[in-house]
């Protein structure tokens, strides 16, 4: 039986990775993939996605990703996918996924800067090592265009933000399309 992709995206430091881990654990066959690991594959840093390079390196890592869900997905696990895809990337996921059947759902974590840079600080006393690039990331997830309804607060607990992520995946207003 094939089961779902739950993509938990949202800025640095606001939760995906906890929230991704405690999800994995309220779903019976799950797996949780953070798309940190694929980034390890390479040995040079990842390019600004800006750039052609970083673009193209993007679009590959995506789709490893995406094929990937899939293929635990038509296994009957549901995948809990973490890492921080704007919502084109999530279509793109949902494109991938879709041939083969499988259906994805896009949850955005969003917490406002200063509670970001708060839990950025407990991951690392310095805090983030490019504050200017920390701070323009968090602000590309502040207007979702037409994938505004995929936003889940994630101020407050991750046992809080994991309930309402499990409510909106269950209704199915987290349902991503996939690019045209």
């Amino acid at each position: 039986m094939t089961a779902p992709v739950l993509v938990i995206s949202g800025c640095s430091a606001v939760g995906k990775s906890t929230v991704s881990r405690l999800l994995a654990e309220c779903l019976d066959s799950s797996v949780h993939i953070p798309a940190d690991v694929f980034l390890r594959f390479f040995d040079d840093p990842f390019p600004d996605p800006a750039t052609p390079e970083g673009a193209d390196r993007a679009e590959v890592v995506g789709a490893a990703l995406a094929a990937t869900a899939a293929q635990f997905a038509l296994g009957g696990y549901t995948v809990i996918l973490d890492g921080p895809l704007f919502p084109d990337g999530a279509d793109g996921v949902a494109e991938i996924c879709g041939r083969r059947d499988v259906l994805v759902h896009y949850a955005v974590l969003r917490a406002d800067l200063p509670t970001c840079l708060e839990r950025a600080k407990h991951r690392d006393p310095a805090g983030p090592p490019d504050l200017d690039g920390f701070t323009a990331l968090h602000a590309k997830f502040i207007d979702l265009g037409e994938s505004e309804a995929n936003a889940i607060d994630a101020s407050g607990k991750a046992e809080q933000v994991v309930t309402s992520v499990l409510s909106a995946f269950r209704s199915g207003r987290l349902t991503a399309r996939p690019r045209s």
